[in-house]
């Protein structure tokens, strides 16, 4: 008899945080471009140079959650065999 676990993935991303360092270095990425965004949306009138950092930001912050994701669906296939 086989036992599913129904983990949901901020679960699994605090099991992740706690096992591999690489998750939890992505992760530590993904807060600090999250409160360097949050910084620069607390400005009203950015400049040029502002607005450029807060697209590079998102574009970076993004990449670094697809590869979070990655990470999370693994270890779910990972809990289903």
């Amino acid at each position: 008899m086989t036992f599913k676990i129904n983990l949901n993935d901020q679960k699994i991303k605090e099991i992740l945080i706690k096992q591999n360092e690489n998750f939890k270095s992505l992760n530590q990425k993904h807060q600090e471009f999250d409160r360097r965004l949050k910084e620069l949306n607390n400005i009203n009138f950015k400049t040029d140079k502002e607005l450029i950092e807060v697209r590079n930001l998102k574009k970076r912050k993004l990449k670094i959650k697809d590869s979070m994701q990655k990470y999370i669906f693994n270890y779910k296939k990972s809990m289903m065999q």
